[in-house]
């Protein structure tokens, strides 16, 4: 558990006096890229005779493929899977999320994702759990490639969200104490990482509302 302190407006009037450092999932937090991802992994499921809805999407996301997509697979009622069919399953969906994003229009902008032009020379990083082709893309297709001072992505880490291994690699790449660190996350295990690393989590999805891990 952790403590909730009220904090507005949202979002660009955020008092950052306190961090050294922002740290931002990508999907969800920065840009609304959720559907795409919806319709990718739909797009593969339908191949292999199985329906999966947005809404199971949803309800799923948020661990690294390899932990979300045998829960992806459960929900559209394929039962339980093996290592080959994970590998098939996520190969199959960067390869149609490519063809998704080129078809598409550049993913929009979330209110979380206006504060990247407010940050001044402050460090931000980019924390992920999607694979690195696909966080590449996503930077392509919004010209971000120089924009972070560094990307972990889910093929980065030993240990996905929600381990704090993912934020505590950001915060070491940017040399700033994980306590100093505000981070900007949309999912719940997102922000269980974030605060199991020891930073101060915003949940994007409720505006104004800070979180801080519990005090020792």
């Amino acid at each position: 558990m952790s403590a909730a302190l009220p904090l507005e407006p949202w979002p660009l009037s955020l008092d950052l006096s306190g961090f050294d450092a922002l740290l931002f999932d990508l999907d969800g937090t920065l840009i609304d890229t959720m559907p795409l991802h919806g319709l990718a992994y739909a797009a593969v499921f339908r191949s292999l005779g199985h329906d999966f809805t947005m809404a199971d999407y949803l309800a799923n996301v948020g661990p690294p493929a390899r932990v979300a997509i045998p829960a992806f697979a459960l929900a559209a009622g394929m039962g339980a899977i093996d290592e080959e069919m994970i590998q098939t399953i996520h190969r199959e969906k960067k390869r149609h999320f490519k063809m998704v994003l080129e078809q598409e229009k550049a993913p929009s902008l979330t209110a979380s994702g206006l504060l990247l032009r407010n940050a001044g020379k402050m460090p931000i990083g980019l924390v992920s759990s999607g694979n690195r082709d696909g966080v590449e893309a996503i930077l392509k297709s919004m010209d971000w490639q120089t924009h972070f001072g560094t990307v972990v992505s889910g093929d980065d880490v030993a240990q996905g969200k929600p381990h704090p291994e993912p934020y505590l690699a950001g915060a070491m790449r940017l040399g700033v104490r994980p306590e100093r660190c505000l981070v900007f996350e949309d999912t719940p295990a997102g922000i269980q990482s974030g605060l199991a690393a020891g930073m101060t989590v915003i949940d994007v999805t409720q505006p104004g509302v800070m979180h801080r891990p519990e005090e020792s």
